[in-house]
């Protein structure tokens, strides 16, 4: 069953207290970045030491935020070695958890984003995120879509019409017919967003904030509505990478998530002040419908 976030009745921590406790661990450190998301829901910072070493801080606005992405790194991010980052410690009082800073860039923005190369050596990574321990199967999927759908359709207010809706509604609800899936711990946020680029070539998967058990094609989808959109070459260079193309049944996960991801990204987008995130979860509704219509 679909959970609300629970970040409403929640407050994150202060600068003040997170900063004292990463000093306990770390020593001495300066702030190098600021690199939180204006949504809010978690504060980043990348901090030095005096020993000239970097680090990653993070703190949850919501426990189950925390709880997740403490799981994700104690249980299957150590699978990717040193392609992301490793967990230092954690504070489970103010939801905190301090990271490892791998080495290089965001590939989002750079012409990196582009190259068929980087998209095979994304591929593999997440392969091996998705290997990090057994696939669980359940028909849990379908009942879970349905509930999250309902749950942000209730909340999307006049953003979406009752028609649109309803065509949403009804692609959402194949999810029910799809039985038992094998569930591996995805990374639901697989984008060049998240993706560094080393400068030994290596792509090192980062943000494990949103990691949950899910049908494996789940993790193909933020790059199908955005870099592999009319670059089908990155796409097929990126499964080359993975080692394994979606069948029919893949398809039709994509298309019922497809459904709630648009809905739920306009609401949620609209509840945080984030318009250009929810001008493009009009963008995903916009091409489900023109997918279902013509």
């Amino acid at each position: 069953m679909y959970r609300a976030p629970d970040s409403a009745v929640e407050e994150l921590a202060s600068d003040a207290e997170a900063l004292d406790r990463v000093n306990r661990v770390l020593g001495p450190v300066e702030i190098v970045a600021d690199l939180s998301w204006q949504h809010g829901e978690a504060r980043v910072l990348e901090v030095r030491t005096r020993g000239d070493e970097h680090a990653i801080v993070k703190w949850h606005r919501g426990g189950r935020n925390y709880r997740r992405e403490l799981e994700a790194y104690q249980l299957y991010v150590p699978a990717l070695g040193g392609d992301a980052p490793r967990l230092v410690a954690s504070d489970d009082h103010l939801l905190l958890l301090i990271l490892s800073r791998v080495p290089g860039e965001v590939v989002e923005g750079t012409d990196a984003a582009h190259d068929p190369i980087i998209h095979v050596r994304a591929g593999e990574v997440l392969r091996r995120l998705h290997d990090s321990t057994p696939a669980i199967v359940n028909d849990h999927f379908g009942d879970a879509a349905m509930s999250k759908f309902a749950y942000w359709a209730d909340r999307v207010g006049d953003a979406v019409t009752d028609a649109e809706l309803e065509i949403a509604r009804r692609i959402a609800a194949t999810s029910l017919d799809l039985g038992p899936l094998p569930l591996v711990p995805a990374h639901r946020d697989n984008s060049t967003r998240n993706w560094m680029l080393g400068p030994d070539g290596h792509v090192r998967l980062i943000d494990f904030g949103a990691v949950e058990f899910e049908p494996w094609a789940v993790d193909l989808f933020r790059l199908e509505q955005r870099e592999w959109l009319d670059a089908p070459l990155l796409r097929e260079s990126f499964l080359d990478g993975y080692g394994r193309r979606p069948d029919e049944r893949d398809a039709a996960v994509l298309h019922a998530f497809h459904a709630v991801s648009a809905i739920s990204t306009i609401a949620w987008a609209l509840e945080h002040d984030d318009l250009v995130f929810a001008a493009q979860g009009r963008e995903m509704l916009d091409r489900l419908l023109g997918e279902t219509l013509y």
